[in-house]
């Protein structure tokens, strides 16, 4: 089944989070951990894979934390997934044909690489804005 994972989950209630701070300040993974109740040791993984990415900036100090490197609007759906649990892969013989024993004769390859390239490209315009909207 195609899912997001608990870490993209995490990520966007992270940067959700974030995003509701005044601009510039930080707010503490605890602080996140305990609001959201995400476990504070993946929450942390989660951030520093963010961080990593340019996505978020570590703070260090007694007023350190997380904050945001640009606003919600600028950051897509597409750039949390590959920053937390790598590339968008729907199958494995798609960057390792090797991995598969039919793919010579797969009649399926072609219609799955096209479903790939239209979720990759839906995921990376999905901006994170649109996760604030509310609804009626």
């Amino acid at each position: 089944m195609l899912r997001l994972s608990k870490k993209v989950e995490y990520s966007l209630m992270a940067l959700l989070h974030m995003d509701d701070v005044p601009q510039g300040d930080c707010v503490s993974a605890k602080e996140m951990a305990e609001q959201h109740q995400i476990p504070p040791e993946l929450l942390g993984k989660v951030l520093q894979a963010l961080a990593r990415a340019g996505l978020t900036e570590a703070v260090l100090g007694a007023r350190g934390g997380y904050r945001l490197q640009q606003p919600l609007a600028k950051l897509t759906l597409g750039d949390v997934l590959t920053a937390v649990d790598g590339p968008l892969q729907l199958v494995k013989c798609q960057d390792n044909p090797e991995a598969c024993d039919h793919y010579q004769t797969c009649t399926i390859r072609q219609p799955v690489n096209d479903m790939q390239r239209q979720l990759a490209d839906y995921i990376q315009a999905f901006r994170l804005d649109r996760l604030k909207r509310k609804t009626a």
